[in-house]
């Protein structure tokens, strides 16, 4: 369980459709690891049997998935909703740095500039979290196929 503020990992998109983001195709010289292996294609797990693009295919599989489905919702609460701020966001482990946040601060009522670009830089560098949609009620779960059916 991740609780540190400053640790947040978040996969980008390309990471489940193009399997040429874990390849150095054009050989730059990304440098050597501390025992002095050369680094160049990204290491896979073993479920990928070395290669990229079944990498990409299971990570669609599992994106794809009816537990994916089913559990998206919960997600949704974290990052746009009710469990972005407040107790409920205590409860869930998900609280960051209060710069992070949409309008913690007013930028324009920051006199001191060494203060402002403090602020401007942390911003820039760690990110801010997106606005709260949904700030009362959970986000809905999808209903599995076999539900959608019975409807």
């Amino acid at each position: 369980c991740m609780t540190s503020t400053s640790d947040v990992k978040e996969l980008v998109p390309e990471l489940f459709t193009c399997p040429e983001v874990l390849l150095n195709t054009n050989n730059f010289p990304l440098g050597h690891t501390q025992e002095g292996h050369c680094i160049s294609n990204v290491r896979l797990p073993p479920w990928a049997k070395g290669s990229a693009h079944e990498f990409i295919r299971i990570q669609r599989l599992a994106l794809e998935s009816e537990y994916v489905s089913r559990n998206l919702n919960h997600w949704i609460d974290l990052i746009f909703g009710y469990k972005q701020r407040g107790p409920e966001a205590e409860a869930s482990n998900n609280i960051f740095h209060y710069l992070s946040y949409e309008g913690a601060i007013d930028m324009d009522k920051i006199t001191d500039e060494v203060e402002r670009q403090a602020a401007e830089s942390h911003i820039q560098n760690f990110g801010q979290t997106p606005t709260q949609l949904i700030v009362k009620d959970p986000h809905p779960s999808k209903y599995n196929s076999k539900e959608r059916r019975k409807k």
